[in-house]
């Protein structure tokens, strides 16, 4: 028998209302090309073969009408005349595509019962094209289990098999199947990337069945990405075509993701047309999976119009269809969709118990994942986080939801920092999952650092706009304190905004309005508008971001300067220069606190635990200064160019070198190599050059240190190789533009300074902007000469602002750095 040739039979987008979930694009083959059977005439094995072919061509054609337990039985006829024939190539093309049938019914252990057998079976005959299609096979359904790793070890295994088979169909299924996998993930661009390749080869293919999936596919990215007119233009295309070639399946998934889109445009009676739509055609064919996706989305619409009974009745049969299937992720999304019908019909008790149980199962999704996949798919999810903190904080029960706030933080970060704990607790925290921390262990950390701790989470209303700021302080002594503050108080604020406002919206959500608030002080801060004075602009949106973060606390900071405080931002907080806010007797804030930020408080707990458990051996100082520029383009097509020179980051790395009784790497010394190799043994790593926040390795993990290229490197430290080093050092400083920059996400800062702290460091300082090379030399010069004094990094950087300020009293000039993790430094 000819080598079999992959076909799709489902269509892999199911949108959900509150929180996107994708379906899995599923495999099985086409029919085979009838040539060079084996000869039985003997004992009638010939006829017996065409026979089983015969049948098992009318269970194909079976499973393309959606009549799936007529095609079971169909396969089970031909199995058996296969097995009498002794035709074991076509006995795993049985084995296999009853497997594919399992899993679109969502019985997945059969699914995977059927698939194990054929997988021996293709071994033993040595069929390596029937391997690789198994293997994408396996992927699919883990990938419907939500067990990620194993979905993505099986799409790695089968990518070279079938590319080696010249399998060009069964390639572009893989990338599909990885671009759903990157959707679910929450990298819509990754996939979007994916879903055009799958494409471009399915045309080459001329298989106008994948091409409605893929153009379906597409539609779901382009939804996932927020840009709802051309994902509803896609879907419309993917429907023609699958009534043009009867793809039933996809027939019924495309008028569920069409509803999807009519939702999120407020066309509910549109939505609801659609989806029910969706709904009978996948009644009617037992598909079990996108029964519970509709369910699910009818349950959200009419929450939407206010119906709570009706969307906690649709809500009740999805999950109890997800619980039947083990469809986690599908658990995940209805149990936080029934959590806020809750809450908003007020059965407040209730939707707590139902929020906690989603954040369970999502966070059982999270296991093995690689560290970017566990951001982006907690991204994804973080909703139900500030749900559940909004009913905690409705039933007074503040430190309760100041522990989901941490739990909802971060998360992804601990474990990576978990990595360089002493070997024994390392083993133990790989061995389960790190349990998020107790009010105990925050009241713990707060009197470790001898600090006050500050804690802002940003909660959304349920139609996704940002409703409230909830702040949580934490004095040394273990005293909590809640309060909370009314965002919506920035409409009166909005004319100052309208510049920093994405697009052209002029009714923009309150969401948009604090982002904007944030991106507008920067941008005050970096750019000089010629109308106004700079002073001015500074002043007002510094203000105004002091007004809503620190007066509403400003009774619970210390009183004494030298007492630190360390802030836990939440999303685009991070970018606020928070010793550059302003009072209103136009005080900085550095000028009355000791200023410190963490990504989350058990990001300190951990960093602790690493120092106690394992010593650091370090030798000296590691100082870097005015590399010799790579060459390099930042983007696809353009012109290779050079960097310009740092003299005074030059002069900067001698002098500082000098005090550090160590030899400055400057010029074509400071090559990426001999950084590499000695940045591990170095107490204290100072890097004074150019920094990026581009993602040069395309694994998105943000940001690179430019150095001097060699024969052995490209001159950039990115992200991605440096979180890959050993490092002991108790401090670097990158001492370069926008370092502390990145892609904002619920872990924090996806960029250089989480790098560099993943990779084991106990703090490091950044800049938020791009920093001047002359008073940043003179900053750096005296946080260096208080830091060797007081041993205390928080310190020395307060004091080399208030220094610096007097001589560039610009906050351009000295505001840019912030401190991240451990402040002592003996």
């Amino acid at each position: 028998m000819d080598q079999m040739r992959l076909k799709n039979i489902s269509s892999c987008f199911v949108l959900v209302g509150l929180i996107l979930l994708g379906e899995i694009q599923f495999i099985k083959f086409l029919s085979p090309q009838v040539g060079g059977l084996p000869v039985l005439a003997q004992t009638g094995g010939e006829s017996l073969a065409e026979e089983a072919l015969q049948l098992y061509e009318l269970g194909y054609e079976q499973t393309d009408r959606g009549q799936f337990q007529e095609a079971l039985a169909t396969f089970e006829r031909a199995l058996a005349l296969a097995l009498q024939a002794g035709d074991r190539q076509l006995e795993g093309v049985i084995l296999n595509d009853i497997a594919v049938i399992y899993r679109i019914m969502g019985d997945y252990p059969q699914a995977l019962e059927f698939l194990n057998q054929a997988f021996t079976l293709r071994q033993d005959i040595n069929d390596t094209s029937g391997i690789g299609q198994t293997l994408v096979n396996f992927g699919a359904v883990y990938q419907s289990l939500a067990d990620y790793p194993q979905a993505l070890d099986y799409y790695q295994q089968a990518l070279p098999i079938l590319q080696g088979e010249q399998e060009r169909y069964g390639e572009a299924v893989i990338l599909t199947n990885m671009g759903e996998l990157y959707r679910q993930l929450g990298q819509p661009k990754k996939a979007l990337a994916s879903f055009e390749n799958a494409l471009s080869l399915f045309e080459e293919e001329g298989d106008r069945f994948a091409i409605g999936i893929a153009l379906s596919n597409i539609g779901a990215a382009y939804d996932a990405l927020g840009e709802l007119s051309q994902s509803l233009e896609f879907y419309q295309k993917s429907l023609a075509i699958a009534s043009e070639v009867e793809d039933t399946l996809g027939i019924g998934q495309t008028w569920i993701n069409i509803g999807a889109i009519h939702e999120k445009l407020a066309d509910y009676p549109q939505a609801i047309q659609a989806y029910q739509q969706g709904l009978a055609v996948m009644m009617e064919l037992g598909e079990l999976d996108s029964i519970g996706q509709a369910f699910n989305n009818l349950g959200s619409v009419h929450r939407l119009m206010g119906d709570y009974a009706q969307a906690l009745d649709f809500y009740e049969r999805a999950l109890e269809i997800r619980e039947n299937i083990g469809n986690r992720a599908g658990m995940a999304v209805t149990l936080n969709n029934k959590g806020v019908a809750l809450f908003e019909a007020g059965k407040i008790p209730e939707a707590t118990e139902t929020l906690y149980a989603g954040i369970d199962v999502l966070e059982s999704l999270r296991p093995g994942l690689s560290d970017i996949n566990k951001v982006s798919i907690f991204d994804k999810y973080r909703h139900t986080y500030g749900v559940l903190q909004k009913a905690l904080i409705a039933q007074n029960q503040a430190e309760k939801a100041l522990t989901v706030a941490e739990r909802g933080r971060a998360r992804a970060f601990v474990e990576l920092m978990a990595k360089r704990l002493s070997p024994e607790a390392a083993q133990e925290f790989s061995d389960r999952q790190i349990p998020p921390p107790t009010i105990q262990d925050i009241q713990q950390v707060a009197a470790e650092q001898n600090a006050t701790l500050v804690e802002y989470s940003i909660v959304v209303d349920n139609a996704a706009k940002n409703s409230a700021l909830f702040i949580w302080v934490v004095k040394p002594t273990g005293e909590i304190t809640f309060r909370e503050v009314d965002l919506s108080l920035l409409e009166g604020f909005r004319d100052n905004l309208v510049p920093f406002l994405v697009g052209e919206e002029t009714d923009a959500p309150s969401e948009m309005l604090l982002t904007a608030l944030v991106r507008g002080s920067r941008s005050s801060i970096t750019e000089t508008l010629p109308t106004i004075p700079r002073r001015q602009v500074d002043n007002i949106k510094l203000k105004k971001l002091h007004e809503l973060l620190i007066e509403p606390i400003a009774d619970l900071l210390p009183q004494n300067p030298e007492e630190k405080v360390i802030f836990l931002p939440h999303q685009e907080l991070f970018f606020v220069p928070f010793p550059a806010l302003i009072d209103e007797n136009d005080r900085y804030l550095i000028e009355k606190h000791t200023i410190l930020t963490s990504p989350g408080i058990q990001v300190l707990q951990i960093a602790r635990k690493a120092k106690r458990d394992r010593p650091r051996e370090t030798a000296g100082a590691l100082v870097v200064g005015n590399p010799v520029m790579p060459i390099f383009a930042r983007n696809a097509g353009e012109e290779p160019k050079g960097l310009e020179n740092l003299p005074a980051a030059e002069q900067e790395a001698l002098a500082i070198a000098a005090m550090l009784n160590t030899q400055p790497l400057i010029g074509s010394e400071a090559t990426e190599t001999v950084v590499v190799e000695r940045i591990g043994s170095a107490g204290i790593v100072h890097l004074a050059t150019h920094g990026f926040l581009d993602d040069f390795s395309e694994s998105g993990l943000l940001g690179a240190i430019a150095l001097a290229p060699s024969d052995r490197d490209d001159g950039l430290l990115t992200s991605e190789e440096i979180i890959g080093l050993e490092l002991n050092a108790g401090l670097v400083v990158l001492s370069a533009c926008s370092t502390g920059g990145g892609s904002i996400t619920g872990d924090g800062i996806i960029g250089l300074s989480r790098a560099v702290i993943g990779a084991g460091a106990e703090s490091v300082i950044v800049s938020l902007w791009q920093a001047d090379d002359q008073s940043t030399s003179q900053l750096m010069q005296e946080f260096y000469r208080v830091l060797l004094q007081t041993g205390d990094r928080a310190v020395a950087l307060r004091q080399a602002m208030l220094a610096t300020m007097q001589q560039y009293p610009d906050v351009k000039l000295w505001g840019a750095f912030t401190l991240i993790g451990e402040s002592a430094s003996r």
